[in-house]
Parts: structure tokens; C-alpha cells; sequence
């Protein structure tokens, strides 16, 4: 087990596996690192993958620190950090949902440094529709239906953990396989504070402005059965 140490003491934990190019991997709200476990057996045969677990989520810190600095800001230089500590240099970086959030934060403070290419998967710059942007989460999702949740959140997370669980999966999944029992146990784990504050830093976000500034290769990927994003998405 891996432990890296930000500047701010906050206790991030990783794994490495392969060799070759670097590749970093960045999970979403309410996930961990162990949502890739299939990606790293399949990607390590060929690049060095980094996989880890962003503050409040799975294995990193959960305790005091994460009372303060939850945030997209903060996120991204964790993820600049743990390129520096590791030594990386034109690195690979998968983001997904919010991990996407954390990358367009990371353009934000830091352009693209270190960075080779991007991968975006379902998620938009912006998370709230509003009267002049319909590409928010669903394509109808706006700031009622986010405090909606959130009060939800804030009330019993294990029912919010249920409500949400089935949008990590396409259209007609089913729910009673063990992915899906597995994928409940990751979300049902989190720590209450954390996926409100980051629910919270996601949906008071607009990252439209960071698209122009990336200059490097961005692959998009969107499900067509996806119940938060689609095609039209990364269109």
C-alpha cells in the first residue's frame, strides 16, 4: 500500500502496476480507485499506470483534514503533486465524471503541464442546465434538483448512495448482478462530508472557459445508453 503526503499533509493513496508510458487514472464522486480494477489489468500490459484515490474517497484521508480544502482547486493539486512526487512527464490522464471535473480544474491552475493527452469520460464542463445551458448532467438537471439531492445527501446518505448507484451504469444494466452489488458497497463506504462537499464543488463550477486553453489531445467518450450523459455531450 502507497501512500503519498500532499503539501497540506493530506494522505493520498496509490498503486502503480506496468511500465511503458505514463497513465494516470481519476475516478469519480462517490468512487475510488477500485471502479478502474479492470482498466489497470488491461492498461498495465502496456503503460505504467498510476491509479489512486482522491482525497475523501476510498483509501486517502477522510478524518479532519477533509473538513477544509474539499474542493476542485484542491483536487487538481493533489493530482499535480502526485505527477511531481512521482516524476512523471507527459503523462496519459483518464478522468471520469468528476475526475473530468478535476482535470478541467488542473487546465485551470496549471494549463497542461505534464500532460500528453487527456481522455474525458461522461461529464460536462458545466453540471447545472440553466436557461441558457442545456448540457448540464441529464440535460435537465439544474440548481432545484442539485439542492434537492443534496439535502438528501446531507439527510441519509445511504438512501442518496442508492439513488445514485444505478447512474453509473447503462440503460437496462442489471441490477442484481455482483458488479452492481459491488459497485453499492464502494458508494455505500463513503464518508457523508466528503460527497457533499465535493457534490457541492461540482455543481458550483463552470469550466466552459478551460476548454480553449487545453492544448493537447482530448479523446471523448460517452455512452449511448448512459442515463447523466450522452453523445450529444461530447458533440
Amino acid at each position: 500500500m502507497a501512500i503519498f503526503t500532499t503539501r497540506d499533509k493530506c494522505k493520498i493513496f496509490y498503486e502503480e502496476h506496468g511500465s511503458g508510458e505514463p497513465l494516470i487514472l481519476v475516478h469519480g464522486w462517490g468512487g475510488s480507485s477500485v471502479f478502474f480494477k479492470d482498466l489497470v489489468e488491461t492498461f498495465s500490459k502496456k503503460y505504467h499506470v498510476v491509479n489512486y484515490d482522491l482525497r475523501g474517497h476510498g483509501k486517502s484521508d477522510r478524518g479532519e483534514i477533509t473538513e477544509r480544502n474539499m474542493n476542485l482547486t484542491r483536487f487538481a493539486e493533489d493530482l499535480h503533486e502526485l505527477i511531481e512526487f512521482l516524476k512523471l512527464d507527459r503523462v496519459n490522464i483518464v478522468g471520469w465524471s468528476m475526475g473530468t471535473s478535476t482535470l478541467l480544474a488542473y487546465v485551470r491552475s496549471f494549463g497542461c503541464q505534464y500532460v500528453k493527452k487527456f481522455c474525458f469520460i461522461d461529464m460536462t464542463p458545466k453540471l447545472l442546465c440553466d436557461d441558457e445551458w442545456k448540457l448540464g448532467q441529464s440535460c435537465s438537471f439544474n440548481q432545484e434538483d442539485s439542492l434537492g439531492f443534496l439535502a438528501l445527501i446531507a439527510k441519509d446518505w445511504d438512501e442518496a448512495g442508492e439513488a445514485f448507484g444505478p447512474n453509473c451504469f447503462a440503460k437496462g444494466f442489471d441490477l442484481s448482478s455482483p458488479l452492481y452489488a459491488a459497485t453499492k458497497e464502494i458508494i455505500a463506504d463513503n464518508t457523508p462530508h466528503c460527497v457533499a462537499y465535493m457534490w457541492i464543488a461540482m455543481a458550483s463550477e463552470d469550466f466552459r472557459p478551460q476548454l480553449e486553453r487545453i492544448t493537447v489531445p482530448v479523446l471523448l467518450a460517452y455512452s449511448g445508453d448512459g442515463l447523466l450523459y450522452f453523445p450529444v455531450h461530447g458533440e
